[in-house]
């Protein structure tokens, strides 16, 4: 299969006084104000007459982004300035494409559920999600509907080669070359084909910083990116866990967080020991400690922490641990040690060692399970609902293993729900009778009646620690949430999760502290243990009194974040 791509630039006429006229540019008149690490100039009608400018000058005014001039430079390298000819774009032969799938099979593995989940988000906007292999070499693709056709045209399918050589500037290929993320929108493309869309990517980094593929997300220009690339981010950083995982069954990891209350989350620190050299690590953690990645396959463990490799052991006992830097900073931390050596002369212990090293999580350790009979992973619909009363048997109650997908579970009482927990791929939970799992998002989960888990457990004895030691992490954050429904109000743990997540991901502005992605009344009341209608007064109180303010469904404006630091202070 191949693409005749015409690019007929010269027909593209503007001035920056007035408006623009793109003849062969298919919707040039949308464009969306961009917030965060790629920001666009104020006036979005001009850019169009900046394109034009820079194709017949090579030079842009000020406030163009500098990733997006170097790549519009690099394509002119590449012949795209003035891209006049025509230009044919073949599909990577079959045989070709398997081969480069299976090269990237822990990529494509670790990146499916997100693509999935990115797929159901954009399926009421029209859209696609594309991973491609470091060269742009689209890997696979999510999400059909209005947009599928027009993703055809322009070669969005497996095999097609989005980097910047092959197709001049686009968010997959400057993504991988400047390694950051960024938008691309409309004629921001060097190639006229491709001023009728809108671009988001991300690179993807494995454990070692090496660039592992890219992340991106397609639309047409009447899609507004700005929460679809943080979207984006977030997914990115659960694929490049998923990636860590799979690289170090058999090491020392450690995962850390300088927040109590963040700890646990999708941006805990992560770092692979081979003995007491780091051998692998993910953003945050090089973050946390203030390194880059040439400390991967440098760093001592004593270079980073004050506690000394000698004693890390006693980090791994049950629950979280307290860990310091060597500049002194505290970090919450919890230390898994790697599996323990088994003689090659014990086939049974040689089975359990194989399943350890395969079985990082429960839903893995039953996937790899030889016999487990008919017990299988059931595919679960957004909106089902799964009630512990229904699943009891003679010897307690059921217990949920999830392979994918999002789900809380909740309590019930005279119309009023509790979020208890949220889950996902990894996690298990045993539902009791007056408990019930709502599933957010499409996956798949196995149900285990108490009985059969019990016999499993006996034969296969490292799935029933797996699985016990996911339970003590729900546990204690269980405990945790007790103690401050306990002795803390609604309105303080609101207040102390919308300052941490300031803290985490605010960014300053005449305005205040601003939040572009916090979390609706539903996540919010999940993350604090609240009921819903609790979180949504003290927000209304806090919008009331001036504290707070959402000039988006998604964002969130501080007004005064010393003020609400200082209720906090006074509630102690």
């Amino acid at each position: 299969m191949n693409l005749s791509l015409r690019n007929d630039v010269p027909e593209c006429r503007s001035s920056f006084a007035g408006a623009s006229d793109c003849r062969h540019s298919h919707s040039p008149v949308r464009h969306h104000h961009q917030t965060g690490d790629h920001c666009r100039w104020s006036h979005r009608g001009q850019i169009q007459a900046v394109r034009s400018h820079f194709l017949s000058t090579g030079t842009v005014p000020e406030g163009v982004p500098s990733p997006l001039v170097r790549s519009w430079q690099r394509s002119s390298h590449f012949g795209f300035a003035p891209p006049t000819l025509s230009r044919q774009r073949d599909r990577l032969a079959e045989p070709g494409l398997r081969s480069l799938k299976e090269r990237n099979g822990d990529l494509i593995i670790a990146a499916r559920e997100e693509m999935a989940s990115l797929g159901q988000e954009l399926s009421g906007q029209g859209g696609v999600v594309i991973l491609t292999d470091p060269s742009g070499i689209v890997l696979g693709r999510q999400g059909d509907g209005s947009f599928s056709m027009e993703a055809d045209r322009l070669g969005l399918n497996e095999g097609f080669d989005w980097s910047e050589e092959a197709i001049g500037t686009n968010a997959i290929g400057t993504a991988a070359l400047e390694r950051t993320a960024l938008t691309i929108v409309g004629a921001e493309h060097l190639f006229c084909l491709n001023t009728s869309i809108s671009c988001s990517a991300v690179p993807i980094l494995d454990p070692s910083g090496v660039l592992a593929g890219v992340l991106d997300v397609s639309t047409s220009l009447a899609v507004a990116h700005d929460h679809l690339l943080l979207l984006l981010r977030r997914s990115v950083l659960e694929i490049e866990r998923r990636l860590f995982e799979q690289r170090f069954p058999r090491q020392m990891k450690l995962r850390f967080h300088s927040s109590e209350h963040l700890f646990g989350g999708i941006r805990d620190g992560l770092l692979a020991f081979d003995d007491d050299r780091l051998v692998g690590a993910n953003r945050a953690a090089l973050e946390l400690v203030g390194h880059d990645w040439s400390a991967v396959g440098m760093a001592r463990f004593e270079e980073l922490f004050a506690t000394g490799y000698d004693t890390v052991d006693r980090m791994a006992a049950p629950g979280r641990s307290n860990l310091r830097s060597t500049d002194g900073r505290e970090f919450f931390a919890r230390l898994q040690l790697p599996p323990k050596s088994v003689s090659a002369l014990d086939p049974e212990a040689r089975i359990d060692s194989d399943a350890n090293e395969r079985a990082v999580r429960p839903h893995l350790a039953l996937e790899n399970m030889p016999d487990r009979g008919t017990l299988r992973f059931r595919k679960m619909k957004a909106g089902q609902l799964i009630y512990g009363a229904n699943l009891q048997d003679q010897c307690g109650e059921a217990i949920l293993v999830f392979a994918s997908g999002r789900y809380r579970c909740f309590a019930s009482h005279e119309g009023r729900e509790l979020t208890l927990f949220t889950l996902g791929c990894g996690d298990a939970l045993p539902l009791g009778a007056d408990l019930a799992v709502e599933v957010c998002s499409e996956g798949d989960v196995a149900i285990i009646p108490r009985a059969l888990f019990q016999r499993l457990a006996r034969q296969y004895p490292e799935f029933g620690r797996c699985v016990l030691s996911v339970i003590e992490g729900l546990l204690g954050r269980s405990l945790s949430m007790v103690g401050d429904m306990a002795f803390r109000s609604v309105r303080y743990r609101v207040i102390r999760y919308i300052c941490t997540l300031a803290e985490r991901d605010g960014r300053k502005t005449s305005a205040g502290v601003v939040i572009d992605t916090a979390p609706i009344g539903d996540e919010l009341a999940m993350a604090i243990g609240a009921a819903r209608q609790s979180v949504s007064t003290v927000l209304a109180e806090l919008i009331r009194a001036g504290d707070i303010f959402r000039p988006t469904p998604r964002s969130l404006v501080i007004s005064d974040i010393e003020s609400l630091r200082a209720e906090l202070q006074r509630s102690h």
